[in-house]
């Protein structure tokens, strides 16, 4: 078994790259009781492999490698509680939770003790536990080896029993997989290494290294899954995620049509950020409202019945005509002249029974708003800047969407 992961020239690349996880999720990632928990065990795990860079120091090997282990087995008891937290209800006492992991907490910490107390000799040897069939490597082994054994069953039990529901998202039944079998290849590692104790087979060196590499494999291996809700946070303030992408690509259309119906614009409570997500629910809302209130200043347009109560969308020509009409009725509305028919719901030219299906028809009428209404048209609003907002608003002289 390497153990360049723990020991060689890459191993401080591997402990920076866990790093910088660690330190964005607790920053970032940190709202449920699961990510605290998650990320409390990847800082145990984090300090495990900087122990095991302590050992490259010939007066601290012995002792590095023993607080090591404890590291290792307290990183287990986060998993114990990650199974705790999936067994009991939504709406749970956390303070529940985090009392029961307090107990697991106590179980590691006596391990550890007991591992300290047991390699005593060998610190005062400078040599490493010797995993061997006598009190020394006996006790180790057990003190180490059954909480182990004993939490990452516990996880894996639940694990394997929320994999077999069918009820999670593929992401989630993802990452479980991943865990689980990450788990079971620890318990690979455990076997071989009571195998070797007692029977001599299989001759695969000091097993202490082993279990370091295996240990470090498993946190780059879990702290890469666990990674990805980071990376979508980070894609979320920076706004790339889909919703502000759609904030975008509705810009435009919406700052036309509010600039014709500025009483519909919704005023925020407060002066505070708010997610893309609402920003895009209150653009569609407000500019839904604009097509209300330009209905009855909509020209007939010839081939398409204003009459026609929901008129055909898949056309590309069909949206283009309505954009013109629309832009017609922006501009005769923003300079007060008087409606050309009595408007209602019915003059739109279609009908969603959802939000995602009436944001695609938003989205393909903002596609073709900007060629039907180039820059400097009737509907601009001349002068209505005012200091651009994040996600969607990156558009320098253009009014701000809802907040």
């Amino acid at each position: 078994m390497t153990t360049w992961l723990t020991s060689g020239p890459v191993a401080w690349s591997v402990i920076g790259y866990i790093a910088v996880i660690v330190g964005g999720r607790l920053l970032l990632v940190r709202d449920t009781l699961l990510d605290q928990v998650i990320n409390r065990l990847f800082l145990w795990s984090l300090a495990g492999l900087l122990l095991y860079r302590c050992t490259l120091t010939p007066t601290l090997t012995a002792l590095a490698n023993q607080l090591a282990l404890g590291c290792i087995v307290m990183t287990t008891t986060y998993m114990a509680t990650i199974a705790r937290s999936a067994e009991v209800s939504a709406d749970a006492d956390p303070g529940a939770v985090w009392r029961y992991h307090r107990v697991r907490s106590l179980i590691a910490l006596a391990a550890t003790v007991t591992i300290v107390v047991a390699g005593t000799s060998a610190r005062n040897e400078g040599r490493l536990v010797a995993m061997k069939p006598d009190w020394e490597g006996i006790v180790t082994g057990i003190a180490f080896g059954v909480p182990l054994l004993w939490h990452t069953v516990l996880f894996s039990r639940v694990g394997v029993r929320e994999l077999r529901s069918g009820d999670l998202p593929i992401w989630e039944r993802i990452v479980l997989y991943v865990m689980v079998v990450a788990t079971a290849y620890i318990w690979v590692g455990q076997a071989l290494s009571i195998s070797q104790t007692f029977t001599g087979w299989p001759a695969l060196g000091p097993q202490l290294p082993r279990i370091a590499a295996i240990f470090a494999l498993c946190v780059i291996v879990n702290v890469t899954i666990v990674a990805v809700p980071l990376v979508r946070v980070l894609g979320t303030k920076a706004g790339l995620d889909s919703a502000a992408r759609s904030c975008r690509r509705l810009l435009p259309l919406w700052r036309d049509l509010t600039a014709a119906v500025p009483e519909i614009v919704l005023s925020p409570a407060a002066p505070r950020r708010v997610d893309a997500t609402a920003r895009l629910l209150r653009m569609t809302v407000e500019i839904r409202d604009a097509l209300l209130h330009l209905g009855p200043y909509l020209p007939a347009a010839p081939g398409v019945p204003r009459s026609d109560p929901v008129r055909n969308v898949q056309s590309d020509w069909t949206t283009i005509t309505y954009a013109q009409q629309l832009a017609h009725a922006a501009h005769a509305r923003k300079n007060g002249l008087r409606p050309v028919g009595s408007g209602n719901a019915a003059q739109l030219p279609w009908l969603a029974d959802d939000f995602d299906t009436e944001l695609r028809q938003l989205l393909d009428l903002a596609r073709v708003w900007s060629a039907t209404t180039p820059s400097g048209s009737p509907t601009a609003r001349p002068g209505s800047a005012s200091p651009s907002r994040p996600a969607c608003l990156r558009h320098r002289g253009f009014r701000s969407p809802p907040r």
